[in-house]
């Protein structure tokens, strides 16, 4: 989420009048209280309890508490407040938000109290210049994605550390309809009942698609919001939840480097793109690279970065990722990047691997049986032919106990080739995740690291020794903390450059 600057203003007004606008409160009886924490500090915090008769979860956002005589104040000036906003001169916004209010009371001749004045002035940045009722959620980084299912129904959150969980925030019908249309609004899109689906990017770069009225939903008007991170996750991050291993991480590394194509595959929210954008962090620093996606999701630090994104009909002209790569591939791109491959577009990235641009994305299968079949059949028809240039693939998962949920690497394939005679795909198992050990296995050696040995010139001991020389250079990041993006990708441009200096910087790092 990015930060909305205004919330500092408020706080140094609160700190002006001497006033802390929200109240602690009690946790209600039958619930048990398993965390709290600020989401905006000291304005708005989540809180999570357990029900002590059913033992499900629930994700409170507590905000400054109004009456409900005071919220009815609230709403009666909310529009004449808007008005005076727009038209009020001056650069200021959040002094034009305060003169505004303090505007309107004087028109209605309203004496209000300087507590109750920072309150409603919570709400009007909270509505006005972020986004609304489910703002203090999206600064949330243990929140994934926030779900709103209908009408009167609660809004719901996952979290990374309790899965699925209720909120207390209940939307009704004109209030939702309403609700979803600022989104759209806030997205750039248009919604309406001739046009009620919309997938879209907030302006803090989360997806978020949105269904408008009962036709399509018919529980009613809909949204869900894929939180994005401003500071994506590092193949650090990835180690140090467990994710993956740096010796899978450094074999990746080797293959990027050496440009093999790469696909991660997985299930729906196992994490896909989150390690495909880790991984490509290894791309060297000054590689041209052309990402596709319907949204933007990708984030890298190279400048030599063409990030594209679809575009929805406009006057009969749609740009989808089929039209974007074949663009890409006269930009003369060493890498392309596929968000996730779902349609026509397959053929032609298949075809560029075989033409030799170095080619990476994301696909929903749970297996490598599943990615072959599904590549194979319609829409996508890709020839086995071309699938074989697909040089790795990596299976991710969730993994869901009663206590905890994880995401592993369950496994790593490499694709070899095809059988003269079944013409079935020769697959070889390089690495497994063991869930009883919660350690990574290594299952057989690695041919393509074979195959990099004897295009380089390299002996396979030399690259042996290469694998084991990366693997202990991300140790040394992770155990010294260098999971900040900025600073995990200056480490890894530094080691292309001189690997040497990269770990003598590394030593003087405090542990």
């Amino acid at each position: 989420m990015l930060a909305n600057p205004y919330y500092n203003s408020l706080r140094m007004t609160m700190d002006e009048f001497g006033i802390e606008i929200l109240e602690e409160m009690e946790t209600e009886p039958g619930e048990e209280l398993l965390e709290e924490y600020w989401l905006i500090e000291r304005i708005a915090k989540a809180r999570v309890v357990e029900d002590l008769e059913t033992f499900r979860k629930r994700y409170h956002v507590i905000e400054p508490q109004i009456s409900n005589e005071e919220a009815g104040l609230l709403f009666s000036i909310y529009e004449d407040v808007r008005h005076k906003l727009i038209y009020s001169p001056g650069s200021d916004v959040f002094e034009k938000l305060m003169n505004s209010v303090m505007g309107v009371m004087n028109d209605y001749s309203i004496k209000i109290n300087d507590d109750l004045f920072l309150k409603m002035l919570y709400y009007f940045v909270r509505d006005f210049l972020g986004l609304g009722i489910i703002e203090p959620i999206l600064y949330d980084e243990n929140v994934e994605d926030i779900s709103c299912d209908g009408y009167s129904i609660p809004v719901f959150v996952y979290h990374r550390k309790y899965g699925n969980m209720s909120t207390n925030i209940i939307l009704e019908k004109d209030i939702l309809d309403n609700y979803v249309l600022l989104l759209s609004q806030r997205a750039n899109k248009h919604l309406s009942y001739s046009n009620p689906i919309v997938d879209a990017t907030l302006p803090d770069g989360s997806r978020i698609q949105i269904t408008y009225g009962s036709e399509i939903s018919t529980r009613g008007s809909t949204f869900t919001v894929r939180k994005f991170r401003e500071e994506p996750f590092t193949p650090i991050d990835l180690m140090n939840f467990g994710t993956i291993s740096s010796r899978i991480l450094a074999y990746f590394w080797l293959l990027i480097e050496h440009k093999r194509n790469v696909m991660v595959i997985g299930e729906t929210a196992s994490g896909k793109t989150t390690t495909l954008n880790a991984l490509l962090m290894f791309i060297p620093p000054d590689s041209k690279i052309v990402s596709i996606e319907d949204t933007r999701e990708i984030q890298l630090y190279h400048d030599n970065w063409i990030p594209e994104v679809t575009r929805l009909s406009i006057e009969g002209q749609e740009i989808d990722m089929y039209d974007l790569l074949r663009a890409a591939l006269r930009q003369r791109p060493e890498y392309i990047v596929v968000g996730e491959v779902r349609g026509r577009e397959a053929q032609t990235l298949f075809q560029a691997m075989a033409t030799g641009h170095a080619s990476y994305a994301t696909f929903h299968a749970g297996d490598v049986d599943q990615l072959i079949h599904r590549l194979e059949e319609e829409p996508l028809n890709v020839p086995r032919v071309l699938i074989q240039y697909l040089d790795a693939v990596a299976i991710q998962g969730r993994h869901v106990t009663r206590t905890e949920k994880k995401r592993r690497i369950k496994a790593v394939f490499e694709i070899l080739g095809i059988e003269g005679e079944t013409k079935e795909l020769l697959l070889n198992p390089v690495y497994r995740w063991d869930s009883s050990t919660d350690r990574f296995i290594e299952s057989s050696s690695s041919t393509k690291l074979d195959m990099i040995s004897q295009s380089t010139g390299l002996t396979m001991t030399e690259i042996l020794e290469e694998l084991d020389r990366r693997t202990r250079f991300l140790e040394m990041l992770m155990e010294r903390n260098v999971s900040k993006y900025r600073d995990f990708v200056k480490f890894v441009s530094l080691y292309y450059t001189n690997p040497e200096m990269a770990f003598e910087e590394l030593e003087v790092l405090e542990v």
